[in-house]
């Protein structure tokens, strides 16, 4: 201390300008540390997600639930609610007969990259078609890209319809095109593309009912001709007949003993626990559960795909 004090008498200036070097020295490494610790985690970039039809499996970029409440997917900023339920109308009867398990994807053009295999890859992540059977992997995609002043639609198409051809689908995607050029109404081109797809595809395939199951002959034994096969009947109706009396004679004596029937409480004595003999009441419903939620809609096959456009 007592040299630093002589120094600092004797030169003041030189001891500002040591002061002065150590203090930006520190601040020079200061920032240099900050820089090497903060500019590779600022320009490494981020990870997006892949566009659709760059992905790959399982999920091939898809986060949709599997099951959906109708079978188009990502429309609300496109159509309405009740163009939607038409579709399902129409898409719910192909499915039934079993001619197609149909999804019809809305995307935008910035969302999309490879168009063709952007359908293929959302059939097979919803893993459209039946498991197995006679119409085994009969799903169906249509693609809608939006555009800034028109659509782009693709298809992908199950392994189970290769009566489908490339001809009459593609000529329903450009009308469906067409119709949204010509009216500028995405509901319009979505109901033109269903209805023309159900029209080709039932024109192609008829409706797969399951044979019913063959009924068995019920051997019924031949009343013997004659007296001898009218008296078990005349035995029946005679019994019945009595049991018909002996009803009405025992609830005439019940009722001058001042028994009654109707409904428990009311005064005099009553039979039974009160259950209702109309069928009411307020038992639990034979339904259940409060009622059946929203049917949801997609696949439980493998989804595989023969090919697109």
């Amino acid at each position: 201390m007592e040299i630093k004090l002589t120094v600092s008498d004797r030169n003041p200036s030189r001891q500002g300008n040591v002061l002065t070097t150590v203090v930006m020295t520190a601040a020079m490494l200061l920032g240099f540390s900050l820089s090497v610790l903060i500019t590779p985690a600022s320009a490494r970039p981020a990870l997006a997600a892949p566009l659709c039809g760059d992905g790959a499996p399982p999920d091939y970029g898809f986060t949709y639930d599997l099951q959906q409440e109708h079978w188009t997917v990502n429309w609300q900023n496109y159509v309405t609610q009740q163009t939607v339920t038409q579709v399902d109308g129409v898409l719910d009867r192909l499915n039934g007969d079993s001619i197609a398990q149909t999804m019809i994807l809305f995307q935008s053009q910035a969302q999309v990259g490879n168009r063709v295999n952007c359908a293929v890859h959302f059939l097979r992540y919803m893993k459209l078609g039946l498991p197995a059977g006679e119409r085994k992997d009969n799903g169906f995609v249509f693609l809608i890209v939006v555009e800034p002043n028109r659509i782009d639609v693709h298809y992908g198409v199950g392994l189970g319809l290769p009566a489908l051809t490339a001809p009459e689908l593609t000529t329903l995607n450009r009308d469906a095109e067409a119709a949204y050029q010509s009216t500028q109404s995405m509901d319009q081109a979505l109901l033109t593309l269903v209805h023309g797809f159900d029209t080709v595809s039932r024109n192609k395939y008829a409706p797969l009912i399951s044979p019913a199951a063959t009924a068995e002959a019920t051997n019924i034994p031949a009343a013997p001709a004659g007296s001898l096969g009218l008296l078990p009947i005349c035995s029946l109706l005679c019994i019945g007949i009595f049991f018909l009396a002996f009803m009405v004679w025992a609830f005439n004596r019940l009722a001058r003993a001042g028994i009654s029937f109707g409904p428990s409480g009311s005064g005099s004595e009553s039979w039974g626990s009160g259950f209702p003999l109309d069928g009411g009441g307020s038992g639990p419903s034979m339904r259940g559960g409060g009622g059946s939620g929203p049917s949801m809609r997609g696949g439980d096959g493998s989804g595989r795909s023969g090919r697109g456009n």
